[in-house]
């Protein structure tokens, strides 16, 4: 801060003025450093694209949901906007390699000997990548994410067991490229 010449720093407060700034340095660094690029990205990846998904199961449903829900959280848990493919700096491609809605635990069986399936689990494999599109380098990529959600057929539908899996998919995604940096 400059001081008028009508109004002369005396000698103590031009002494503390540096000081202060100083001290208040490690303050903007914080600020700066948790704002610029976030969750972990180098700081050169401000926008990222999520390419719609490649899905080789029969949920034709499954790549619109899954993309709504990467489009929703991925952007802001790692700290950039989205962006147009041209625009961005990274880019979130993803194929959907399998989908399963499998019986996990059964009560014992009735009298006929039919045993009652009491859970499900929706399990979604996929592999994911994030390349940096300036520099044309992978940034994080998943072979074989599988997320996985428990639904109880008596009370709830297979598409609450759907739901948490995509959940658990993002979760994965959003921790896995965070452990990067």
């Amino acid at each position: 801060m400059m001081s008028s010449p009508s109004h002369p720093r005396s000698g103590r407060r031009a002494r503390l003025e540096p000081l202060l700034l100083l001290a208040a340095l490690p303050l903007t660094w914080t600020c700066h450093y948790g704002f610029q690029g976030g969750g972990g990205f180098p700081s050169h990846i401000r926008t990222l694209y999520i390419q719609p998904l490649e899905n080789q199961t029969a949920q034709f449903e499954l790549e619109q949901l899954l993309f709504a829900r990467l489009l929703e959280r991925v952007p802001r848990a790692l700290g950039v906007r989205p962006a147009g493919r041209e625009l961005a700096d990274a880019v979130l491609t993803g194929r959907i390699m399998r989908y399963d809605d499998v019986a996990q635990s059964y009560r014992a069986g009735d009298p006929s000997g039919q045993a009652t399936v009491v859970a499900h689990q929706v399990q979604i494999a996929m592999e994911v990548q994030i390349i940096d599109a300036r520099q044309n380098v992978i940034l994080w990529e998943a072979s074989n994410l599988t997320g996985r959600g428990e639904y109880q057929p008596a009370t709830q539908s297979n598409q609450d067991g759907r739901s948490k899996a995509i959940d658990h998919l993002v979760q994965q995604i959003v921790d896995g490229a965070q452990s990067q940096w």
